[in-house]
């Protein structure tokens, strides 16, 4: 189909080469960047790609958690972590591409277990790493997200017990609260891991706010690539199941998240486009209790412009301050 440049969003591909982007490469936001410098009118592209895993992505991808598996069970044992198993590990899980959509669909049906930090880890790493791919960041950056989410859970490995408990005491909880401290501190002294990934992991449970933990950082004080790795890790957490709560879905755990001033909004944007809620045709439930379909998109996806079903009544939710979409048909 042929948008407007307005109408094209991150994830969506190309058809037609323009410039120097080949027909076939999925936009990101440095595509859209170059593509609006250029003052290019409009583009042949295919909406989002939303399909589950093949078979050979499945059997692959679990062959990584069964390795992943092996290196924390040495950690249990009291093995320190070693930074270059850790760098292949996540050279060979990062060398295929797989749709956001895919990857929520594969670790969301998996059967509750009660050390959910082994699936944890993997799964973090792929949305993490999507969404800076398609933020634009370079290859260092998304390989940084990879390495401390294979790192950000390691201290539990201390505490294993705990890992699979519902009630903590209050002194237990403060001890829990200092895991992203201790996970950095089982990382090697010297030069093998960047700086970077040392903040990501102490820094994974802070907040934008400053509710978060164990330090109570707010945004100002976090390390720049620390705000999309704390989306990433929550969305994860939310979606997927734990011995003392049901998962909520990927749409629940993103309005979740977007109501709060907790979490980066363009991280959620991206999460959000790359997983297909606001395209074309998708049908929606206004706050204001109207249901309709969104028709287009404005400068803001999560405001696109909605069509009223039945009245075809047109709602420009950038215009609309009191009205914003609450839930997707």
């Amino acid at each position: 189909m042929r948008l407007a440049i307005s109408n094209v969003h991150v994830g969506m591909t190309l058809l037609t080469s323009v410039s120097s982007l080949e027909a076939g490469t999925k936009l990101t936001n440095e595509h859209l960047r170059l593509l609006r410098f250029l003052k290019v009118g409009a583009i042949d592209v295919a909406p989002v790609e939303c399909r589950h895993l093949t078979r050979d992505e499945e059997i692959d991808l679990c062959a990584k958690v069964l390795q992943y598996e092996r290196h924390y069970n040495q950690w249990e044992e009291r093995i320190a972590p070693n930074p270059y198993e850790a760098l292949e590990f996540v050279h060979q899980l990062f060398k295929r591409e797989y749709p956001l959509s895919a990857i929520v669909t594969f670790f969301t049906n998996q059967p509750l277990r009660k050390n959910h930090v082994i699936h944890h880890a993997i799964y973090r790493a792929l949305v993490a790493k999507t969404l800076s791919k398609y933020r634009g960041d370079e290859h260092r950056i998304q390989f940084d997200y990879g390495v401390a989410s294979y790192f950000a859970d390691a201290s539990y490995a201390k505490i294993r017990k705990w890992s699979h408990m519902r009630y903590f005491t209050k002194m237990e909880r403060e001890l829990l609260y200092q895991h992203p401290l201790v996970s950095f501190a089982m990382l090697p002294q010297d030069q093998t891991l960047r700086a970077r990934v040392g903040k990501l992991i102490a820094e994974h449970h802070e907040r934008l706010d400053g509710s978060g933990f164990p330090n109570r950082l707010e945004e100002r004080a976090l390390h720049p690539a620390s705000p999309l790795f704390i989306v990433a890790d929550r969305f994860c957490q939310l979606t997927a199941p734990r011995t003392f709560r049901s998962a909520l879905t990927a749409e629940e755990a993103y309005f979740y998240m977007w109501q709060n001033e907790a979490y980066d909004g363009e991280a959620l944007t991206l999460l959000a486009t790359l997983l297909g809620f606001y395209e074309v045709g998708r049908t929606v439930l206004l706050s204001s209790g109207v249901r309709g379909t969104i028709q287009g998109y404005t400068p803001s996806v999560e405001q696109p412009v909605v069509i009223a079903e039945p009245t075809q009544e047109t709602y420009d939710l950038s215009q609309l301050d009191e009205v914003r979409i609450v839930a997707f048909q």
